[in-house]
């Protein structure tokens, strides 16, 4: 009975070591790596709206759109370049100016009203073509929503996202029927995206 509890204990201990090495033994070089999830860029753009509010000062509180120059006129603060900057880099950049020039402690509140400069096309067989407001999460499913939808004749398994980077153009072909129905993943989207549905061959 002594020997046969030991020859257990032996073989519990050789499998403990043999998990652990396991658990710290690096993925394969085939495994597959895990898609990095899109992001969209959350800087602003020439004719997004922003609307500040500033305590107590009404003159000051209204809707601002950003012009071509990536401006925007705000007051006793002069031009701001706003472009390319994120929303809490415009509240720190109008508080900071307000407090040197105007108010000792401004409380200043700063949000985006309209993402003009986030849209994406949808082309083609739905019931509303053209642009549409991108939110953060957006899918193709959404944005074809966002269109009305697919007409009676849309191709909905042979639908088009062209896509653009400062080095490429990317395309791929989704089969948003199948998305629907659950026999496919959805396919995030990002502004500038153009989404084009096929008509179907009868």
């Amino acid at each position: 009975p002594t020997q046969a509890l030991r020859a257990l204990q032996i073989m519990f201990l050789a499998c403990a070591c043999w998990l652990s090495a396991c658990a710290h033994r690096p993925a394969s070089a085939g495994s597959p790596a895990v898609a990095a999830p899109v992001v969209a860029d959350d800087r602003l753009r020439t004719d997004d709206v922003l609307e500040v509010r500033v305590v107590g000062e009404a003159e000051m509180s209204g809707d601002y759109r950003i012009d071509p120059a990536g401006q925007i006129q705000f007051p006793y603060a002069g031009y701001l370049k706003v472009a390319g900057l994120r929303v809490s880099d415009v509240h720190e950049m109008i508080t900071t100016r307000l407090k040197q020039e105007y108010l000792r402690n401004p409380q200043v509140a700063v949000h985006v009203k309209e993402w003009n400069s986030r849209k994406i096309s949808v082309l083609g067989e739905v019931n509303k073509p053209g642009a549409v407001q991108f939110f953060s999460g957006m899918t193709i499913v959404d944005a074809i929503a966002a269109a009305g939808g697919f007409t009676k004749s849309a191709s909905t398994n042979a639908v088009t996202l062209r896509r653009e980077t400062s080095n490429e153009v990317k395309s791929e072909v989704c089969k948003v029927a199948d998305i629907g129905d659950g026999r496919a993943p959805n396919v995030p989207v990002l502004p500038g995206d153009l989404i084009v549905v096929g008509e179907r061959m009868f």
